[in-house]
């Protein structure tokens, strides 16, 4: 792959997922991870999570994911092939707002609401069933997803909580399964 097919593959799944930094998640995995074995799955998720806990929009880790194959040069190719379309879309926009209530834009919008979130859901089960291998790692993602959906806990904090529990946990001898 190319550094302009590296931008052009980002620019299209931007479009395609209408900038929705989350459900481009799924179509990068399989391409990086699955299809062309550019990146392991751990790599892939580390830029996702380093994209996800640094401000700025939801969907510049692809900016780590460039720059993990063609270094500053992918980074930067990558930001902007993420950016460019929000710009382009902005008078689209406008459109939308005076046909929002056509009943034939009302369906589609919420065809690609359901689109969107069973995307999610697919890329959440296929890397869950990947990286949960252990008792260990099980306990730190239920403490995490506890902490985070019933205690309300910040998710960097409940991060930092499940993953030294984690750290603990594997420097435990006696805990079994390990």
């Amino acid at each position: 792959m190319s550094l302009f097919e590296l931008a052009t593959l980002f620019l299209g799944y931007n479009l395609l997922t209408f900038g929705n930094g989350p459900v481009m998640v799924p179509l990068l995995q399989r391409h990086f991870v699955e299809e062309s074995h550019v990146l392991s799955l751990d790599q892939f998720l580390y830029a996702y999570a380093l994209g996800r806990a640094t401000p700025g929009q939801a969907n510049l880790y692809v900016a780590a994911l460039g720059y993990m194959t063609y270094g500053w040069a992918g980074a930067l190719a990558s930001a902007l092939a993420i950016q460019v379309p929000g710009y382009i879309m902005l008078p689209l926009v406008k459109g939308y707002e005076r046909f929002r209530d056509v009943g034939a834009v009302r369906g589609f919008t919420r065809g690609l609401t359901a689109v969107s979130v069973s995307l999610m859901l697919s890329v959440a089960w296929d890397i869950g069933r990947e990286t949960l291998t252990n008792p260990i790692t099980v306990v730190v993602f239920a403490l995490t997803l506890g902490l985070i959906t019933v205690r309300r806990w910040n998710v960097l904090l409940a991060m930092a909580t499940a993953s030294a529990t984690g750290a603990a946990l594997k420097s435990v001898s006696g805990f079994a399964g390990f």
